[in-house]
């Protein structure tokens, strides 16, 4: 019987090695997996990134453009009241704000300007959250103007 016992104990250690080998080669396993999950995760996300900062700057020079054309006709609009009336005067300013702010679209990153909008929060809240309420109702009135012109361009 003391044979039966040893063998019977080598066979348990056996089996318990293997048994823990299995488990180190699962482990690693999952570790190597999740690593290449979390690299293939962060490529992704880094690839949407670069995607979505590309797709801002496309706005922002759309944007920019638009307020270059602003401009523009905001200056052509002064040449029809008197040159000196408080209507041109008043439209001129309009035209240099807008020309500046799209020179400024064009000219600084969207993080330079985000810096700049958090810091303009900071320093003046009340004015900031004024604007923000502004942008808001101006961004709410485009957005049911343009879905009132794509409801009326469908085809019936």
């Amino acid at each position: 019987m003391n044979t039966t016992v040893k063998t019977l104990k080598k066979d348990i250690e056996d089996g318990a090695t293997a048994a823990m080998n299995t488990a180190n080669h699962a482990v690693k396993t999952a570790k190597n997996t999740a690593r290449a999950l979390a690299s293939d995760a962060a490529d992704s996300a880094a690839a949407l990134q670069d995607r979505a900062v590309e797709e801002l700057d496309d706005a922002r020079d759309a944007l920019s453009d638009s307020g270059d054309r602003l401009a523009a006709t905001l200056r052509r609009a002064i040449t029809e009241p008197a040159p000196d009336s408080v209507q041109a005067r008043v439209m001129s300013a309009v035209a240099g704000g807008v020309s500046q702010a799209a020179h400024t679209l064009r000219d600084r990153s969207l993080s330079e300007m985000a810096a700049d909008l958090r810091a303009l929060a900071k320093r003046n809240p009340g004015v900031f959250a004024a604007g923000a309420a502004v942008a808001g109702f101006a961004l709410a009135r485009f957005l049911r103007a343009s879905a009132t012109s794509r409801h009326t361009d469908t085809p019936s």
